[in-house]
């Protein structure tokens, strides 16, 4: 299940997930996070709420959640 705050239009930003009413991709979010950026940063620069980061964190964590990873004898490999 998406959560409200995030959309899919595939006439916007390639149809990758954003945050509703807004240019912003969870994958913008996300590597913001990764990168060690704090959530007051990423509220200021892309004008946002923590509501919205949180939504980008709970779909990230559902998507991933679905994926099956199986080891193979010589890598990593997922399905």
């Amino acid at each position: 299940m998406i959560p409200k705050r995030i959309t899919i239009s595939g006439n916007i930003l390639f149809g990758k997930p954003r945050i509703k009413g807004t240019r912003i991709s969870v994958e913008q979010v996300l590597g913001c996070l990764a990168e060690g950026w704090t959530h007051k940063e990423i509220i200021k620069e892309f004008n946002v709420t923590e509501e919205d980061i949180n939504a980008c964190v709970d779909f990230a964590y559902q998507s991933v959640s679905r994926i099956r990873f199986l080891r193979s004898s010589s890598r990593q490999a997922y399905a």
